[in-house]
């Protein structure tokens, strides 16, 4: 992996909640062009590491690079990170009183300083490169689930992040609209050069999308494989080993 294509480095980051130690001694990489899903069990500390990450959580320890710079620097202007790494949650977190196109401006408007007829542009273009153009003065509600996903991951590309994080992203969906979403952010990862790191729960459509697994088990990551190396001993290690087993 070049120096160069690296996105993201997280190091021996650990994330404690009082005498509750939920990560410990996390490391890994995100290069350009990188699927990269997060398994494990609940409890594991999936989501926390991806909290971590968008500093909706503070580490405890650690760092967290972005483009080689520490984003974990009490000096870091976080809107801005922000505005450079995209997010897309399990429960969409779209606006209800908006329209989905006011939920596509919004942001760009108040974060960005983009003007409302740029910030309209750019949202049609993402919205119809989801296939939810013809939705546009919807409310989050008149959606199905499936639709609001599609919607929430047009407001996540509208600042043209490098870097896209994705908790749990097809966890309400049925299997069939969960396969549909999980291959349009596939389309986008090849069609927008952005990595994608996500949490999720569906084994089998993570290792169809994914370049690369990470394994979490008791807070440690166990697994960073391939996904076709990955064998049944890797997921008992990750699935339902002893807490021991998590050890480096």
């Amino acid at each position: 992996m070049n120096a160069e294509d690296v996105i993201l480095e997280v190091s021996h980051l650990e994330k404690s909640f009082g005498s509750h130690d939920v990560l410990r001694d996390i490391s890994f990489q995100v290069a350009k062009g990188d699927v990269v899903s997060v398994i494990g069990a609940s409890g594991s500390g999936k989501s926390t590491m991806l909290r971590c990450v968008n500093l909706l959580e503070t580490p405890t320890g650690g760092s967290i690079l972005y483009h080689g710079e520490d984003i974990t620097d009490p000096k870091i202007n976080v809107p801005a990170y922000r505005s450079k790494v995209g997010m897309v949650f399990q429960s969409f977190n779209l606006f209800n009183n908006m329209t989905v196109l006011e939920n596509c401006m919004v942001g760009q408007i108040k974060v960005a300083g983009r003007k409302k007829e740029e910030a309209e542009e750019k949202a049609m273009a993402y919205l119809k490169k989801v296939d939810m153009d013809a939705y546009i003065n919807a409310k989050p509600r008149q959606l199905s689930g499936g639709q609001k996903q599609r919607v929430a991951i047009a407001r996540a590309m509208v600042s043209h992040p490098r870097l896209l994080l994705a908790d749990e992203p097809v966890a309400s969906l049925d299997p069939v609209t969960g396969r549909q979403i999980l291959t349009l952010l596939q389309d986008i990862q090849r069609t927008e050069g952005v990595a994608i790191l996500m949490n999720s729960h569906n084994l089998d459509q993570s290792r169809a999308v994914s370049t690369r697994l990470l394994g979490l088990h008791a807070g440690r990551i166990v697994l960073d494989s391939v996904p076709a190396a990955v064998t049944d001993a890797d997921l008992a290690r990750i699935y339902g080993g002893a807490e021991s087993e998590a050890a480096p």
